[in-house]
């Protein structure tokens, strides 16, 4: 008989079972840390689109309110010359709608329109400058801040 296979090998020490427990411990705290990452974007995603809702509230206002006013004014783009928001009294008064360029009635508005200084680097921009339209007269206001870029043209 042999005797060799009746000698059962020592029981393993405990140490397999802390190895296991401190694996789980980790598990568990890499999971609540990821659970706080995931809540902590779902409430910056939540803060942006409430700020969203916010600007597009008074954005919205400042529109209509543009849009009602009765005057002769409309915003055009300071690099392309394009009118981006005309009022009502600009219609009627037949100057460019909106998506066109400044000088698409006027051709020689265009050199003058060229002419209107850049802001600086430090976001400076010109006084009232006056353009005149053929037998008409706009007054350009460059716009500072968030509006760099854009010109309100007032007839005069």
């Amino acid at each position: 008989m042999n005797f060799d296979l009746l000698v059962q090998a020592p029981p393993l020490p405990h140490a397999s079972d802390r190895g296991t427990l401190l694996v789980v411990a980790a598990l568990f705290l890499v999971s609540i840390l990821a659970h706080r990452l995931w809540r902590g974007k779902i409430r910056a995603e939540d803060e942006r689109e409430a700020l969203k809702r916010d600007q597009a509230f008074s954005q919205g206002r400042y529109r209509a309110a543009f849009r009602a006013l009765q005057a002769p004014a409309a915003f055009a783009d300071r690099a392309t010359g394009l009118v981006m928001e005309v009022t009502p009294g600009w219609r009627r008064a037949g100057l460019p709608e909106a998506g066109k360029p400044i000088w698409s009635q006027v051709p020689p508005l265009e050199n003058e329109w060229r002419n209107i200084p850049s802001p600086s680097a430090d976001g400076e921009v010109p006084g009232l400058l006056t353009l005149s339209a053929g037998t008409r007269t706009l007054v350009a206001t460059p716009l500072s801040g968030e509006s760099l870029g854009v010109i309100l043209l007032e007839l005069q």
